[in-house]
């Protein structure tokens, strides 16, 4: 019913970056230097970062919402029964990327300030950062509609 994908350019052109220098770091290092291997270490783990938060995809289909990281090792289900509502809000600056707790509950977010939140008919709200919020309200809905026809 619905898939988008948003890449977090910033986040990975920041880590780019940030490998660059350590790699040069890296090259000047005496090969037998004692922090050579905690150089080395923190190379292998900033590159890992690219394709693990790199960007975020968001599907919707008749059953759930999944917000997924990357290639996928950090994803968050939801199933559509239990949305109560879904409303387009916006994240203050300071709540930051990645996955953040925020003041109404989980946030995954890869860039901008956009994003959807959604109520849980059991309690609590989970936001979806999202450069088409007003697509993922539409898909969600649809989404629920077609929960409470197959009740029928």
């Amino acid at each position: 019913m619905y898939s988008h994908t948003q890449t977090g350019w910033v986040t990975i052109v920041g880590l780019v970056a940030a490998l660059a220098i350590i790699g040069v770091t890296a090259q000047e290092m005496d090969p037998g230097s004692p922090g050579r291997p905690f150089v080395t270490a923190t190379l292998v783990l900033m590159a890992l970062l690219i394709p693990v938060f790199g960007w975020l995809t968001v599907l919707v289909d008749e059953e759930t919402v999944t917000a997924r990281f990357g290639i996928g090792l950090i994803r968050k289900k939801i199933p559509l029964r239990g949305i109560k509502s879904a409303e387009r809000v916006r994240n203050k600056w300071y709540y930051g990327w990645g996955i953040r707790m925020g003041p109404s509950g989980w946030i995954y977010n890869v860039s901008g300030l956009d994003a959807v939140e959604i109520e849980l008919k059991g309690g609590g709200r989970f936001r979806i950062g999202t450069d088409e919020p007003e697509e993922l309200i539409q898909a969600l809905r649809r989404g629920m509609e077609l929960g409470v026809g197959r009740k029928a």
